[in-house]
């Protein structure tokens, strides 16, 4: 399966509450542009996963501009992947997801420090710098993941 751990967009630093805080203008642009790269390697992506947390549904909202609105139908909006979930959870789960659903191919959009763990709980090992909107694309055979490329969102 291949698994695209991304980091939301850049965010506001204060908001009502951390759940509520919302993407900035270069945070929407990063997704954007990192939609941008999906789509043109990636034409179809079979699930997405997304935190309920603003700035991570924002996130997903530019991605689907550049896909045409095709993920709104593959979205799941999981409290399982917030800035503090349990990433043998996540693998867990998307074990569960691959043998059920053959999914072949899974966007998850997340925060710190979460999204490095769930590089490290499928790779057993995460070499990555998670800037905003960084996406790292990984092969994943359901035991050991291979960290294929990382794709920073241009500055």
């Amino acid at each position: 399966m291949k698994i695209f751990v991304m980091r939301h967009g850049e965010a506001e630093m204060l908001a009502k509450s951390d759940k509520a805080r919302e993407l900035t203008e270069k945070g929407r642009q990063q997704s954007l542009q990192q939609g941008q790269w999906l789509k043109d390697n990636f034409p179809t992506l079979d699930y997405v996963i997304v935190s309920p947390y603003s700035r991570a549904l924002q996130t997903l909202e530019q991605i689907d501009k550049i896909y045409e609105g095709q993920l709104a139908n593959k979205t799941e909006i999981w409290d399982g992947i917030t800035p503090y979930g349990d990433a043998e959870i996540i693998s867990d789960y998307l074990l569960a997801l691959y043998e059920q659903h053959s999914i072949e191919s899974l966007l998850i959009i997340s925060h710190l420090p979460l999204v490095g763990e769930i590089v490290t709980e499928l790779c057993q090992k995460n070499p990555i710098n998670y800037q905003t909107s960084t996406i790292a694309q990984i092969e994943w055979d359901t035991e050991i993941g291979i960290i294929e490329q990382i794709k920073y969102a241009d500055k």
